[in-house]
């Protein structure tokens, strides 16, 4: 454990994918204040990059590595670059994710077996390559970025959905099958959370109405995905595992109740 003048990720190494933008660099900022060295992984490099060039501002330890989570290659390759940089791997944060709409009717074939290879594909790969470093040491936290669209059905996300909802289900087995090797493994699900990746995938009107589904009436920050994820990353978490956790603002508490919140919201003033 820390010491008490320490952050609870001092002399401990990460990786997060997905880390140039987002929820992944707000993540990756997150476990660097508390002390981690970390991995940058992400598909555009440059992006990389730039989220290295803030830790290192900020005094931290960073290196920029490129992957595309879809590709086992890929994958494999930056899990060995994080582990020579670092000597260690003790913390895996699974981010990196499209998400395109679609009509199920319209659903295309491609679009499908992206948005699998990428969001749960990629979740499988980069889990299975870091748990084997991991196990070496007997000590391991993953972490994987889920939605409360795989809990629930998405309107015109069929493919996002499905793939999400294979996340929550293979969070559970790799935390009944890496216990053994001390490693755990959870999940998060955010509900909307003001990011680009949100403002690309729905138009301006949806996305200046969405707050209103939501029951504390906003949008999420990428800083409070951040600090879930530190949370299940602490030493502290250690009996945590195989928990899906909602970072939502109550959507999923709310269920199809919701609809009758934000009928009353359109027609009565609030307070």
């Amino acid at each position: 454990m820390p010491n008490a003048d320490q952050g609870k990720l001092t002399g401990q190494a990460a990786i997060v994918t997905g880390a140039g933008r987002g929820i992944g660099r707000a993540v990756a900022l997150r476990l660097m204040r508390e002390g981690a060295a970390v991995a940058i992984a992400d598909i555009a490099i440059e992006r990389a990059r730039q989220t290295v060039s803030a830790i290192e501002e900020s005094g931290g330890r960073a290196i920029a590595l490129s992957v595309d989570t879809a590709s086992r290659s890929s994958v494999d390759a930056m899990v060995a670059s994080a582990a020579e940089a670092f000597g260690r791997i003790d913390i895996l944060v699974n981010n990196a994710a499209i998400a395109r709409s679609a009509p199920f009717l319209d659903q295309s074939a491609e679009d499908w077996a992206d948005h699998i290879g990428i969001n749960l594909s990629g979740v499988f790969h980069c889990s299975q390559a870091a748990a084997r470093v991991m196990a070496t040491a007997g000590y391991g936290r993953i972490i994987s970025i889920t939605s409360i669209a795989g809990m629930m059905g998405p309107l015109d996300f069929p493919a996002y959905g499905a793939a999400k909802a294979g996340v929550i289900g293979l969070t559970r087995a790799m935390a009944l099958e890496l216990a053994d090797h001390g490693i755990t493994a959870n999940a998060i699900a955010p509900g909307p959370i003001d990011t680009e990746l949100l403002r690309e995938a729905w138009s301006p009107a949806a996305y200046s109405a969405r707050a209103q589904h939501i029951p504390v009436a906003r949008l999420g920050q990428a800083d409070e995905i951040a600090y879930a994820v530190l949370m299940l990353a602490a030493p502290e978490a250690a009996y945590i595992t195989g928990v899906v956790l909602p970072v939502d603002g109550g959507a999923a508490a709310a269920g199809s109740y919701m609809s009758e919140k934000f009928r009353r919201r359109s027609v009565e003033a609030p307070g």
